[in-house]
């Protein structure tokens, strides 16, 4: 499999390796919320925006923080959102996208996994970023993503440090899909969403929102679940 042909569609992955019923410690690890887009679709900066009395990027770092223990910005410019004192990283590379952001993440982080989140994802639940750090220490796994109804979610997923170099490669290469660094070396798996908790799963976790219609109906939604 060449860099060039992954597509989150078509990326092999791994079998998941067969569970036990024995408790384990997960391994520390690192969590990156991405909030370094230009919000175009949106046409202000989502991060900020507020859904149910708190902003979207409020939302992502509680649930990060409550599954890692070290959490960090990809925020492109390490000054953005300084108010909020989490440690920023800067992209490896402008106007490169989640992958910049990704490598940046990978380069700093303190541990050998980095659990990243979209900022713009409010139904993310620690309980799923749980799960997906479970899976990848289990199988031992490069790459998890989580996989959604609508397919691999790329931006709720664990990535191993042996994708550094593969992604700086594909920055090089000028191959931006967060999906294009993959390598036959990588060891790459994913959770389903129908392996989850059925309430957890019903939750629509990576329902993500890039417009000011998404925005609307989300809202609508909240309203309409009674949740905080």
């Amino acid at each position: 499999m060449s860099p060039s042909s992954c597509h989150p569609e078509t990326l092999a992955v791994a079998e998941p390796a067969a569970r036990t019923e024995r408790p384990h410690r997960l391994a520390p690890v690192t969590g990156v919320v991405l909030c370094g887009g230009a919000s175009r679709r949106m046409g202000r900066d989502k991060a900020r925006l507020e859904l149910a009395g708190a902003s979207l990027l409020r939302r992502a770092l509680d649930a990060v923080g409550a599954a890692c223990d070290e959490v960090l910005l990809a925020s492109g410019d390490p000054a953005r959102y300084a108010e909020l004192g989490v440690a920023a990283v800067a992209d490896e590379a402008p106007d490169a996208g989640p992958l910049a952001g990704l490598a940046a993440a990978l380069a700093s982080a303190r541990h050998e996994r980095v659990l990243v989140v979209a900022c713009d994802m409010p139904r993310v639940e620690p309980a799923l970023l749980r799960a997906l750090l479970d899976r990848a220490q289990e199988a031992d796994l490069d790459v998890c993503w989580f996989e959604s109804a609508r397919g691999l979610e790329p931006l709720c997923a664990v990535y191993s440090r042996r994708c550094l170099a593969p992604m700086r490669a594909a920055l090089r290469a000028g191959r931006l899909k967060v999906t294009g660094f993959v390598t036959e070396e990588l060891r790459v798996g994913r959770l389903g969403e129908a392996e989850l908790d059925a309430a957890l799963a019903a939750r629509d976790c990576a329902v993500n929102l890039n417009t000011p219609a998404d925005l609307a109906a989300e809202r609508v939604r909240w309203d309409r679940e009674g949740r905080a």
